[in-house]
């Protein structure tokens, strides 16, 4: 399947919403989406407004108010995404519950190009026959663990993915979402390292992977570490076994999916050992 980026879906009703409101036409690419959880109330926050805001005349609160007011319209949007005007202008973007956890499904389903699904694990299937690379240790270490954890999970017979997608057919009559019903909410730990696959995934998903994902890349370099940081702080506070079902299964599939975008980012020159 084709991962579709949440930002390109929001930066297109964004897109919309201002040139229904202000009659400017901007590419959505033009539209900056950052990353700004935990450090604020959201997930994302967007200077849009502000960058407008001169060439409007209008002051950049009332243009994000309005940007806010017009994709509250829409109903795709609204039922995936809460957006709020906020300080001088900036524009604060959340994902909402059930929209997050369809996307941390999408991720595990999805699958990158340049790896394959072997044996319980995401492995390369591109390796170079020359000399192959040591990642850093820090990340070495976050995949030895996301692979042991996996690997347990195995030996206890615990499969998130199959578990899931059986509870949604087992409940498919239900109105309650099925995230709610299967996982759970998502503590903060969590959803910062969710998020943080998910701007991995994103992009993977907008670059040609061939060209750009080498070990010169800054960009996947950067989000490589940002990932592993994201999980390390998981894995030190979050439990992964010896808790409820739900919380279990939940933080098993943030691992796996973890696993996968860390081999997914890295260079074909870099090696990743299962065991430390």
């Amino acid at each position: 399947m084709k991962f579709i980026c949440p930002s390109q879906i929001i930066q297109t009703a964004i897109a919309k919403a201002i040139n229904s409101n202000f009659e400017i036409l901007l590419e959505p690419r033009e539209i900056s989406i950052n990353l700004c959880y935990p450090k604020y109330d959201c997930h994302y926050t967007s200077t849009i407004a502000l960058a407008i805001s001169k060439r409007l005349g209008v002051d950049a609160w009332l243009i994000a108010e309005a940007i806010a007011q017009a994709c509250s319209q829409n109903l795709q949007i609204s039922s995936q995404w809460q957006l709020q005007a906020f300080g001088k202008g900036w524009l604060n973007i959340s994902l909402r519950e059930q929209y997050l956890y369809e996307n941390l499904q999408d991720l595990d389903r999805w699958h990158p190009d340049g790896i394959d699904y072997h044996d319980g694990f995401w492995q390369k299937n591109n390796a170079l026959n020359s000399i192959l690379l040591d990642p850093e240790p820090m990340l070495q270490y976050a995949y030895a663990r996301c692979s042991a954890l996996m690997r347990l999970a195995g030996r206890e017979n615990i499969d998130p993915t199959q578990y899931i997608y059986q509870a949604a057919k087992d409940i498919s009559n239900s109105v309650m979402p099925i995230s709610m019903i299967t996982l759970g909410w998502m503590e903060p730990l969590e959803v910062s390292l969710f998020l943080q696959n998910l701007a991995t995934a994103e992009f993977l998903d907008l670059t040609n992977q061939d060209s750009l994902i080498t070990e010169k890349s800054p960009v996947a370099s950067k989000l490589a570490r940002s990932l592993t940081t994201a999980f390390l702080n998981f894995y030190d506070h979050c439990r992964i076994f010896g808790v409820s079902q739900e919380i279990a299964l939940r933080r098993l599939l943030l691992i796996k999916v973890t696993q996968k975008l860390m081999l997914a980012i890295a260079s074909p020159e870099i090696h990743y050992a299962m065991y430390l």
